[in-house]
This record gives structure tokens, C-alpha cells and sequence, in this order.
């Protein structure tokens, strides 16, 4: 059954959005979706040892995914996808800092998986396992 709704939303255009992507990224599994955020700071310590600092720029997101098992089809549609020329894209997805749908431009990170259910005949397999990818806000205000 093809799920009806994505966990994160992958085009090449400012509006991508739930009704308007080219890549639908299925659910993860639970457990298995860390959001991290991260702050650039500019900072130093002054003449009494204390820090002081300002925040550079905005906070940038950075959204991991991994799935127990991902069917072939699905996961090669997103990896041409990416190599297709997409090595940034807007991803909406939900801020979780902040309770609210944001669309933002990102980078592909780290993709990592291992084949399941290998055909002899082919070579090719039916699924994959541990099939993971994080996405990584490129932090453009």
C-alpha cells in the first residue's frame, strides 16, 4: 500500500510543499528520525575569562532518516533523484523547534544502506535494510 502522505517534501523550487514536490520521502521508522539544529557562533573570551558572543546567521536543521526495511523501487527513485542534478533542493519539512511547516534549501549528507533479498539471476535486490540518509540545511537566510 503506497502511503498517502510523506514525512518530508524534496523539489527544486521555493514553493515545494506537500501538494507540490518532486520526491515524497516516506515515513521513517520510529526512532529513527533524529532533528538536530545547530548555531555558528562568533565568539571569544574577554579580559575577566568570561564568554562573550553573538549568534551567526540563523539556526540550521539538519534531518536524519532511516528505515528497518525500504522496497528497491522507492529507494532508488530518490538516489536518481539526487544524482539527477539535485545537489541542493528545497525541503519542506516540519521545524520541530518550532511546531510549524518550513520549506528551506538543503543538501543531501550521508546515505548508507545494505541490499535485502538479492536475485541470484539478476543481481538485483527486491529490498533494501538499514537503508539511511540525512538532509542538511544549507543555512541561506
Amino acid at each position: 500500500m503506497e502511503e498517502k502522505t510523506g514525512y518530508i517534501y524534496l523539489g527544486s523550487s521555493p514553493a515545494t510543499d506537500r501538494e507540490n514536490y518532486a520526491i515524497m520521502v516516506p515515513y521513517p521508522d520510529e526512532g529513527k528520525a533524529p532533528f538536530e539544529t545547530s548555531r555558528m557562533v562568533d565568539s571569544a573570551r574577554n579580559a575577566n575569562g568570561e564568554v562573550v558572543g553573538r549568534m551567526v546567521g540563523r539556526s540550521v536543521h539538519k534531518q536524519s532518516l532511516a528505515w528497518s526495511v525500504m522496497p528497491a523501487e522507492k529507494w532508488w527513485e530518490m538516489n536518481r533523484w539526487f544524482e539527477q542534478g539535485h545537489f541542493t533542493f528545497y525541503c519542506h519539512y516540519f521545524n520541530h523547534n518550532f511546531g510549524q511547516w518550513e520549506t528551506r534549501l538543503f543538501y543531501l549528507g550521508d546515505v548508507k544502506t545494505n541490499p535485502f533479498v538479492v536475485s541470484t539471476e539478476t543481481g538485483e535486490p527486491r529490498f533494501y535494510r538499514d537503508a539511511s540518509f540525512n538532509v542538511i540545511d544549507c543555512g541561506v537566510v
